[in-house]
């Protein structure tokens, strides 16, 4: 029997347990749909690679659905993590102690953010700028700390070149000196 049969075979039978699997491995943290969701699109990712005759006769096709559902309800977790921390509105800025008509954060650091290109290094600094450590930024995203602090240097160096626009003469040429002679 070819691959692309047993595929289709095994279709019902995938469908049926692997909505309740994935429920029960995420811990009721995706929706019955969303497990459903992520099964079909499983199963369509599969059927794809069958089509384009990427995977071998021998494969184990329930064990590579498995795997691809699984994989696909990783990612809808990290997604939903990531998007329920950048929407937390509970962390608000400091407020400015001189009551000048001024916030530097929310006048000029938050639209430098918004403004670079949407990429890794973006997302890390939007989440350290609303009060996240190191290790809650490595869980939400889903990655390794060292690979944080390579972004986050990246990032803050973009930001400060950006930012250095806004700054005073006088300070940015004490700047420059202090940077020439350190």
């Amino acid at each position: 029997m070819d691959l692309g049969q047993r595929l289709l075979d095994y279709y019902d039978t995938f469908m049926a347990q692997e909505t309740q699997f994935l429920r029960s491995m995420c811990n009721g943290k995706l929706s019955e749909q969303a497990c459903e969701d992520v099964a079909q699109e499983a199963f369509l990712r599969v059927a794809r690679k069958v089509a384009a005759t990427q995977l071998g006769p021998g494969v184990k096709i329930g064990a590579y659905l498995r795997t691809t559902s699984w994989n696909l309800a990783v990612d809808t977790l990290r997604a939903q993590k990531r998007t329920d921390l950048t929407d937390d509105t509970a962390l608000v800025a400091a407020p400015n102690p001189r009551n000048e008509d001024v916030d530097p954060l929310k006048e000029l650091v938050r639209p430098a953010i918004e403004a670079m290109p949407l990429s890794r290094r973006r997302t890390v600094v939007q989440l350290q700028s609303q009060g996240l450590d190191d290790a809650q930024i490595s869980a939400a995203l889903g990655i390794d700390p060292a690979r944080i602090h390579r972004d986050r240097y990246a990032a803050v160096s973009e930001l400060r070149s950006e930012l250095g626009k806004f700054i005073r003469d006088g300070h940015r040429k004490k700047t420059q000196r202090e940077r020439k002679d350190g």
